[in-house]
């Protein structure tokens, strides 16, 4: 049975088969249904997140009581807030299922168990942050360096299928335009 979860999640996990089984073991298989939090501002998380299927939206509210999207995770993807898990402090960030997700959950404590035990997930916990910091600084790069139409545009380039899966509030809040900006772009590329 673990052989079958190897093959299906070894990779995306970035977990070798040696330590597979162990890792696979500390996950817990739940479900979020439409618009269902993960993770509340003002609450502390306390679990990685690992999408087996569906759609996971990160947003802030700002001072106005506006939702700002800072990012989209999809099938096969990690998700969670770091800082709060790191730091262990309230998050200041909202976590929900665009739609009905299955998703496989790994408790913080289980995460600094494994960090604890040897060099072997020292170097996963070392890469995940990486990664997380890399598409954090993607996402801010674009945000100073670009205009809308081009933040836009490397979106579509980045992630072609967001615009079909991603409702168009949501992916004009990322893009930190109005719907009626974002239609107005989307109808210049096209023409």
């Amino acid at each position: 049975m673990m052989s079958n979860n190897y093959n299906k999640y070894g990779e995306q996990f970035q977990v070798d088969q040696e330590h597979f089984d162990e890792f696979y073991s500390l996950l817990k298989d739940t479900q979020l249904l439409k618009s269902d939090f993960f993770l509340k501002q003002g609450d502390k998380c306390k679990y990685l997140g690992f999408i087996k299927s569906g759609t996971i939206r990160c947003f802030y509210i700002n001072d106005q009581g506006r939702e700002i999207n800072f990012g989209f995770y999809f099938e096969n993807e990690f998700f969670t807030d770091y800082e709060s898990i790191l730091c262990d402090t309230v998050s200041n960030m909202n976590i929900q299922a665009i739609g009905n997700c299955e998703i496989l959950l790994l408790s913080k404590e289980d995460l600094q168990g494994l960090y604890e035990k040897d060099a072997y997930w020292q170097k996963f916990g070392r890469v995940m942050t990486e990664k997380i910091y890399l598409d954090a600084k993607k996402r801010i790069d674009d945000l100073i360096c670009y205009s809308p139409e081009n933040r836009y545009l490397n979106l579509i380039k980045r992630e072609p299928f967001l615009v079909q899966k991603i409702a168009q509030k949501h992916i004009a809040s990322y893009l930190g335009v109005t719907e009626q900006s974002l239609s107005r772009i989307r109808s210049r590329i096209i023409n």
